[in-house]
């Protein structure tokens, strides 16, 4: 994923971004990220898609996005496709306030 985003032309995201809660704690990991934004990158690869692990994405995703931060979701299929990798990711920022090629 990382890779496919620098080759995007896209600024390198911060791998496993630990997330922290008010009092500063860090409460979650993200697999990529760009802090100033709020957007992480998760590849949800197969061994999500069992029963408890699925459960234990949605609680660690949930009070993420709850607290502000945009987490952007991908499958094996997405990274396959990198266009649609770097597309959405390269949206991400725009949509958090960040103006089209500013750093």
């Amino acid at each position: 994923m990382r890779y496919r985003l620098l080759a995007g032309e896209l600024p390198d995201p911060r791998p496993q971004l630990g997330i922290r809660d008010g009092r500063g704690r860090v409460v979650a990991h993200g697999d990529l990220g760009h802090e100033p934004e709020r957007v992480l990158i998760e590849y949800e690869g197969r061994q999500h898609a069992g029963f408890e692990q699925f459960g234990r994405d949605v609680d660690r995703c949930s009070p993420v996005a709850a607290d502000g931060w945009l987490v952007l979701r991908f499958a094996a299929r997405h990274a396959e496709s990198p266009t649609v990798v770097v597309e959405r990711t390269r949206r991400a920022p725009v949509s958090r306030g960040r103006r089209p090629g500013s750093p």
